[in-house]
């Protein structure tokens, strides 16, 4: 499955089928599928030294025909505030740990030559593309940001401010714990209940008060409430947890894992 995904050796990563050369995406893994070995840990998180992470981020930014200096990070706070970027603001958070990064989970931005980058080992990256008003998107969902409608505030941010129409708008969702394995409590279903959302949740047989949580589910539904057309919505299905020799998975790893990026940007 795995191979058809990448569909060559040397691939770090998997594309949103709407990918293209005006518009470069990537969802990167924890490896280069030729060198299982190759440890493609993208954070600062204390895992690889931060000239490791920054000499991975280098790679997924050669991949996608890019340059880091080019890439915007911001610090990602489980929220769902968006961070509006453009040109001046490239090379944001690509080589440092500590910076001037601003609190969001969100970027958004149509200036060309701009690549939007979210970290994850779990939670969803959502991309987005309008290739009509030339806008793109990158969103980090975790439970909070999905419960919060982070994908949801994105499509509105994108009609708002720069006249996006949302049957225009593709989205992406990449790998992230999936239903199978990611587990709620009541804390989180009592957020979901009631709302747009609830069909993404399942109780657990014999296990009261737990439930079995989708998160891609529930964005999908925040995205349709949203005007995104469902045949709109790209996901690439795989799961961290189920899937931990391909992707990083913070649960599965006990919190000792590294992270992977999801990555968008309007070709210059």
């Amino acid at each position: 499955m795995l191979t058809n995904i990448f569909g060559r050796h040397g691939g770090i990563g998997v594309r949103p089928t709407w990918a293209t050369p005006e518009v470069r995406a990537m969802f990167s893994c924890r490896h280069d599928d030729s060198d299982k070995m190759a440890d493609l840990d993208v954070g600062f998180h204390g895992r690889v030294a931060v000239e490791r992470a920054v000499a991975n981020r280098d790679r997924v930014a050669h991949a996608l025909g890019m340059t880091l200096d080019a890439f915007v990070f911001v610090r990602q706070v489980h929220g769902s505030h968006i961070f509006h970027a453009g040109v001046e603001h490239r090379g944001l958070g690509a080589r440092a740990v500590a910076g001037d990064r601003p609190e969001a989970d969100a970027i958004v931005t149509n200036a060309p030559g701009v690549a939007l980058a979210v970290l994850v080992a779990d939670c969803v990256p959502v991309l987005f593309f309008d290739p009509v008003q030339r806008v793109v998107a990158a969103a980090h969902s975790g439970w909070r940001g999905t419960v919060a409608g982070i994908s949801g505030r994105v499509v509105s941010d994108m009609q708002t401010r720069y006249g996006s129409n949302p049957a225009d708008i593709r989205v992406a969702i990449g790998p992230a714990m999936r239903q199978c394995c990611y587990e709620v409590d009541d804390h989180v279903a009592s957020r979901v209940i009631g709302t747009d959302m609830e069909l993404a949740l399942r109780s657990r047989f014999g296990r009261p008060g737990k439930y079995w949580f989708s998160m891609p589910d529930a964005i999908r539904a925040d995205l349709a409430h949203h005007g995104i057309e469902p045949s709109h919505v790209d996901d690439t299905g795989l799961c961290t947890s189920c899937r931990v020799e391909h992707f990083f998975s913070h649960r599965v790893e006990q919190g000792q894992s590294g992270r992977q990026m999801a990555v968008i940007a309007l070709a210059e």
